[in-house]
């Protein structure tokens, strides 16, 4: 599912962030890793050749840590917009998995989160997982897992959802990993925050949810909860992720009706800027 992947660095501060996020991969089939760092074509010439060689110490550091795990690893250094051009590296070698940082504290912030991911999210055809900061402190504290030790995984009973409900079917048969499915009706705030989801739930949604679980059990997740919340989707998926101190995020990024927001915008970007969780993103076309 993830054979090739395509990693963002951003050497400005060096840290394992990504690298948390890319060793996991490993055991869900990930064997080569290519090591971009995007070299903005609005950078002065003068000011690249710096760049790069103040950015080549820590791509070896990774490169040097993803060998000894095992992975293939290939590092390149193109030129041009980052949006566009990590789209165009992704196609050009055809990865599973396009991987970033979710906040950027470097040189080159705005290959994070901001532009970038606002620019990649509608163009992008393969999946985006946005890595944390945080992640290293979490993978400590989880046994085991790490990214994969509690998957929210949030549905809209789309088409786009259904894709991505593969994507955690393959990773809960992969990790035998616990797993919150959570659906939100956008717009009734009856209910305080945090409670809404002990709300009944209606019928359809309730078999829809039941469907998904028992699929999940079958494949051999240890466990596995259903959620309901009221309110604005990328608020409720931010704080349902938190309040279940989940490890990671999973979501399409278009969704139909009311929530139709999950294309754009809103939703995913608000998940991926807000979370304390990594966030995997299922684009709509696969």
């Amino acid at each position: 599912m993830f054979n090739k992947i395509l990693v963002c660095v951003d050497p400005y501060p060096p840290g394992d962030t990504l690298l948390h996020c890319v060793l996991p991969l490993k055991e869900c089939g990930a064997k080569e890793v290519i090591l971009a760092y995007i070299l903005n074509a609005a950078t002065p010439l003068g000011l690249e050749s710096l760049l790069v060689a103040q950015a080549g110490p820590e791509m070896e550091r990774e490169q040097k840590l993803l060998e000894e795990a095992g992975f293939q690893v290939t590092v390149a250094m193109p030129r041009g917009e980052p949006s566009q051009t990590l789209h165009d590296l992704a196609e050009k070698h055809d990865v599973s998995v396009i991987v970033l940082g979710s906040h950027c504290r470097g040189l080159i912030a705005t290959i994070a989160l901001g532009s970038v991911s606002a620019k990649l999210l509608p163009i992008a055809n393969r999946p985006l997982l946005f890595g944390h900061p945080t992640l290293p402190e979490k993978a400590a504290r989880q046994e085991g897992l790490g990214l994969f030790a509690h998957i929210l995984f949030s549905t809209d009973f789309s088409d786009t959802a259904e894709a991505a409900f593969s994507y955690l079917d393959t990773l809960v048969k992969a990790t035998k990993c616990q797993v919150t499915l959570l659906h939100v009706h956008d717009g009734d705030r009856r209910a305080g925050s945090l409670g809404r989801h002990s709300q009944p739930l209606p019928e359809p949604d309730a078999a829809r949810l039941q469907r998904l679980k028992l699929w999940l059990e079958r494949s051999g997740a240890t466990e596995v909860g259903v959620e309901l919340a009221y309110g604005r989707p990328g608020d409720e998926v931010v704080a349902m992720a938190k309040a279940k101190d989940c490890s990671l995020i999973l979501m399409g990024t278009q969704g139909k009706g009311i929530t139709q927001e999950f294309l754009l915008g809103s939703v995913a970007h608000q998940v991926v800027r807000h979370a304390e969780q990594p966030v995997l993103l299922i684009p709509a076309l696969l």
